[in-house]
Parts: C-alpha cells; sequence; structure tokens
C-alpha cells in the first residue's frame, strides 16, 4: 500500500530549548523520508503503466507495423527495377547492397517466401543455407560453452529450434549449480551451527524483540479499530468514509506499515505533534525497526515492478528501468518510427520511374560510401 493520508509525520525536539534530535529521532525521521520516496516510486509505476500501455499499442505498434510494410513495399520496387536495362553494372551493384542491407534490417525474412527469393537474388548465398550456417556455428559454440553434445535433431533452419534446446540445457544446468550451492551451504551453515549453537538467552531475546514489535502494532490498531468501526456510525457518508478508512487500517497491519497506521492516528487527532516529540526511546527503538522492515518490503516491491515491466516490454533486464526513463524511452522509439515512416514513404516516391531512381541511386551510393569511411575511421580508433 502506498496512498498515504496527508498527514507529514516527523519528529522535532522533546525540549522546548531546540536542543538537537536524539540519535533514535534522526534515525526516525531519516527511515521516514526513505519510505516516503519509495511510495512515491511505486505511486509512479502505478501512473506509468497503463500511460505506457496505451501509448505503446496505440502509437508505437501501429507505427512499427507501417515501417514493416512500407519497407517490404520499398524491397519488393527495388528488386522489380534491379535489372532495367538502363542501369548500370555499378548501380545494380548499389541496388544489390541497398536491397540486402533492407533485408537485414527485415524483421522476419525466414517467413516470407518472396523476400527470400530476393536475397537469392542478390547475395552470394543462398538464405536458408546462410541461416543453416549460422545456426551450425552457434550450435558449436554452445556445444563448446556447456561442454556437451547438443544431438543431431535440432531443425538448422531456425535458431529457434537451437535456443529452445539451449535454454533447456541451461535450465538443468543451473538446476545442478543451484543443487551443488546449497550443498555447500548446507556444510557451511552446519561448521557455522557446530562453532556457535546461539543461547537461550539469545534466542528469547530475539523473539521478545519480535513480541513487542507485534504489540506496539497492535495497541496502534486497535485504537484506531475503535475509532473507525463503521457500525458506530449512523451518518451514510461518514459510515462510508470509515469503511474505507478501516479497509485501509486493515491492510496496513497486515503488511505491518506502521507510517500509514501513524498517519491516520494523526488523521483522527488520536496522536500530534506534541504525542509523536514525546515517544520514549525503547518504543522508538521498536518503530526504527519496523519501519527498517518496511524500507525492505517497498524495496521488493519496485523491483518486482521493475521486472515485471521489463519483461512485459522485452527490455532486458540488464537495462535499469525507471518511469521517467521508460516513458523518455517509448518518446524516442516513436519518434524513430515516425522519421522511418517518413524517409521510406519518401524513398518509394523517388523509385517509382528510372530517371528520379538513377539519382536516388547516385544519392545513396554516396551515402554508402560515407559510412564505409566513417566505419573506418571508427576501426582505426579502436586498433
Amino acid at each position: 500500500m502506498s496512498a498515504t493520508t496527508g498527514n507529514s509525520i516527523s519528529l522535532s525536539s522533546r525540549h522546548a530549548s531546540g536542543a538537537a534530535l536524539t540519535k533514535e529521532q534522526q534515525t526516525f525521521n531519516l527511515l521516514i523520508e526513505q519510505i516516503s520516496k519509495r511510495r512515491e516510486q511505486l505511486a509512479a509505476w502505478s501512473l506509468l503503466v497503463p500511460q505506457y500501455q496505451k501509448a505503446y499499442a496505440e502509437e508505437l505498434v501501429p507505427l512499427q507495423s507501417r515501417v514493416d510494410r512500407l519497407s517490404r513495399e520499398l524491397i519488393v520496387k527495388l528488386d522489380e527495377h534491379a535489372s532495367h536495362e538502363k542501369l548500370s553494372a555499378s548501380e545494380r551493384q548499389t541496388m544489390s547492397k541497398l536491397l540486402l542491407g533492407l533485408l537485414e534490417n527485415f524483421p522476419d525474412i525466414g517467413g516470407d517466401d518472396a523476400l527470400k527469393r530476393i536475397f537469392n537474388r542478390h547475395a552470394s548465398t543462398d538464405y536458408d543455407e546462410e541461416i543453416a550456417l549460422g545456426v551450425a556455428d552457434m550450435k558449436a559454440d554452445l556445444e563448446q560453452m556447456f561442454g556437451e553434445s547438443f544431438g543431431d535433431d535440432i531443425d538448422m533452419r531456425s535458431s529457434e529450434a537451437l535456443l529452445k534446446r539451449a535454454r533447456e540445457k541451461m535450465a538443468v544446468h543451473q538446476a545442478r549449480e543451484a543443487a551443488k550451492e546449497q550443498a555447500r551451504e548446507e556444510r557451511k551453515a552446519a561448521r557455522a551451527k557446530n562453532k556457535k549453537r546461539p543461547d537461550a538467552t539469545t534466542l528469547g531475546h530475539q523473539e521478545k524483540l519480535r513480541a513487542e514489535l507485534t504489540q506496539s502494532l497492535r495497541d496502534i490498531y486497535r485504537k484506531l479499530a475503535s475509532a473507525l468501526h463503521p457500525d458506530r456510525e449512523t451518518d451514510p457518508q461518514r459510515r462510508q468514509h470509515k469503511i474505507e478508512l478501516m479497509q485501509s487500517l486493515n491492510q496496513a497491519y497486515a503488511k505491518q506499515d506502521l507510517l500509514h497506521m501513524l498517519e491516520l492516528q494523526m488523521q483522527l487527532q488520536q496522536i500530534d505533534q506534541h504525542a509523536l516529540n514525546d515517544i520514549g526511546t525503547e518504543r522508538l527503538e521498536q518503530y526504527n525497526r519496523l519501519l527498517q522492515e518496511q524500507i525492505a518490503e517497498l524495496d521488493r516491491e519496485i523491483a518486482q515492478e521493475e521486472t515485471q515491466f521489463a519483461r512485459s516490454y522485452g527490455i532486458s533486464p540488464a537495462r535499469r528501468v525507471t518511469p521517467g526513463t521508460a516513458l523518455q524511452s517509448l518518446e524516442l522509439q516513436i519518434r524513430e518510427a515516425q522519421r522511418s515512416v517518413a524517409a521510406i514513404e519518401e524513398n518509394l516516391k523517388r523509385v517509382t520511374d528510372i530517371k528520379s531512381l538513377k539519382n536516388w541511386l547516385k544519392e545513396e551510393k554516396k551515402r554508402l560510401k560515407e559510412l564505409e569511411f566513417e566505419w573506418e575511421l571508427q576501426l582505426e580508433r579502436n586498433y
């Protein structure tokens, strides 16, 4: 639960002279600040997901589909003109380079027989044979990495079957390594247990601390539940408001959300700033332990939001995603797709007749040479 009641919780000195906060008070305020920041992060994720999903589905996906459709149309048109009698050998060579570049970036040639035939006409190899060679090389690398054969029953016409087998091998490998790690941890734990067994006093102290934390929450809960009980309210609107607050309280108590329960107490005027400032050192230590646990739980929730979002939209797990960076990235992808649509539509207009096609090929040949020159310079810098 990330909602707040609107009441600011913080501690100030209990002394009228304005003496410095105690260590426990400083820790309490710092933990409250950290929780507030994490609440804001979760709230940002809640706002982002529907907004991102709408823009992704209504803007980016149609644009990407349009790019694919226009790219295919351009590939087919260029191939139709490739054998035109008015094209020179140099122009035909440029045409083939351009076509192969477009085909290389096309999302799925393997499922399009017409595009495969175009590839075969302009490449020095057969598409299916090239894919099979690439899959064979990948298979050899994976077998070397795993130290075992993947078998000869894999369909070498696509990398999907190979990757599926690799995932299966990886799952077996990870399970084997996890079992080894678990065995190592069990041996390590057994050695540590033999070296130092917690005595009854230590165990008793830990149980006492947990009981004190539970009791602190229970005391706050009982006071709030007594004030919020909806059956005691005759006014329908106030009754509904208390029902909502009671639901919020139950959720907070179930999650041991101390901050939200304190906020409810402030809202209901069960405590005021003076009462907060007057909390004793022992009780503050209990509260601080609860707040630390709450921060850990909020961190888990944030990590889960990030992981699920990245998985839903095919974002690499190695790339850190935040609500802000996610929207910026989506906007960049949309603008890039819009530029691609405009560029392909312009190219389609320029390949409608042989004269404009020849002019376009001249410009593209110059552009390709510039790209090759930049690439060579980059290689020189790297080496």
